[in-house]
């Protein structure tokens, strides 16, 4: 099963989590079954999933693994310290007057573009920048979700207007088939989040590995 795709008919989550789960495990990666399981329940209750821990537990890597497993694409785009305005997530207009989508919103318009497949947007090491500077247009939008049809999505992304040439970029909003992933760094280096990004995120926290459960091959 496809994560937020609504399916006409039921079907067993339980199986379908069973196999997911073997599914990572055949790929050589470990990660505990409650971690997998959380982090599914968690994108398909909230469209904006924060993974938290310390370096190499896998925090960017299990939405892509997710997402390969269940038909879905997902796409890692690396966060950068000096990101101060919604320019790189939103878009900019340049100097001879054309719109730059940023990433965000080219990632909304194609996940709205192909509802039948689930799109994940890992925002890595989100808190190297402040989410309330780069991705506060996101942030709002996510407060006003509303139902459509597959399950929630928000008015339209940009609040700027835009020359005719654009309006396709000017009607693009978050649909139910984009999931936002950022991963989190636990240590002094990064900052640290303001309650507008806690509350509208749902928080995991995956745990070290333990090397000694090693098996040999």
């Amino acid at each position: 099963a496809v994560i937020g795709y609504v399916p006409d008919v039921d079907f067993g989550r339980a199986e379908a989590m069973g196999r997911l789960i073997d599914a990572i495990g055949a790929r050589g990666f470990r990660f505990e079954p409650f971690e997998i399981a959380a982090y599914v329940t968690a994108l398909r209750t909230k469209p904006f999933v924060l993974l938290a821990g310390v370096t190499g537990v896998g925090k960017s890597r299990l939405p892509v693994l997710v997402a390969e497993a269940t038909g879905g694409v997902a796409t890692v785009l690396p966060v950068r310290p000096d990101w101060t305005s919604p320019a790189e997530t939103m878009g900019y207009t340049d100097l001879q007057g054309r719109f730059r989508p940023g990433h965000v919103l080219r990632a909304a318009r194609a996940a709205a573009e192909a509802p039948d497949r689930f799109h994940t947007l890992v925002l890595d090491e989100m808190n190297l920048g402040r989410p309330e500077h780069y991705l506060a247009d996101v942030l709002s939008r996510i407060e006003a979700r509303a139902p459509a049809p597959g399950g929630y999505e928000s008015a339209t992304l940009l609040s700027e207007t835009l020359a005719p040439s654009d309006a396709a970029w000017q009607a693009v909003r978050l649909p139910p088939s984009l999931g936002l992933v950022g991963t989190v760094n636990v240590d002094e280096s990064a900052h640290a989040f303001s309650r507008k990004v806690l509350d509208r995120a749902f928080v995991l926290e995956l745990a070290a590995r333990d090397l000694g459960d090693w098996q040999a091959a």
